[in-house]
């Protein structure tokens, strides 16, 4: 079901603020964290308008990416999560290119990062690709974290 205005669109992805309609989104992509995280994102978005959308591909709801403010980071936090079923794709790819494009022209931010799970090489070869570079890892979470400027 489609909920609100697009905010994003690349060739092959839309993008929506986050909304209730989302919950089961999710729950497939967070597990038993999906509701917080939803929550959250839908306060986050009614505060300031900074949250990650809801990602549409060919008329079905595939993913959550886009920004966070980074509170304690310098620039925004920029995050995206798929459903398995769509890996492999390159939708991940086109998102943060055109979602880095968006933020610098419309949001005017130049600073962005993103944490990475330090077993996750497709996530980070993606960053990577989009020009972001290690600076650091946090061994508690077991993150690494990657910016750009």
């Amino acid at each position: 079901m489609e909920t609100g205005q697009i905010e994003f669109r690349t060739m092959r992805l839309t993008g929506r603020p986050p909304h209730p309609m989302a919950l089961s989104l999710y729950k497939d992509l967070f597990a038993y964290k999906g509701e917080g995280d939803l929550n959250r994102d839908i306060q986050d978005y009614n505060r300031h308008r900074i949250a990650p959308w809801v990602l549409r591909h060919a008329g079905h709801d595939v993913g959550v990416g886009g920004f966070r403010i980074g509170f304690g980071e310098d620039g925004l936090e920029v995050v995206f999560h798929f459903l398995p079923e769509v890996w492999g794709q390159g939708l991940a790819s086109e998102f943060l290119i055109s979602a880095l494009d968006h933020a610098r022209l419309t949001l005017r931010e130049d600073r962005f990062f993103g944490r990475v799970d330090v077993n996750s090489n497709a996530s980070r070869r993606v960053m990577e690709k989009a020009g972001f570079k290690h600076a650091g890892t946090d061994e508690k979470t077991a993150t690494d974290l990657l910016r750009i400027r």
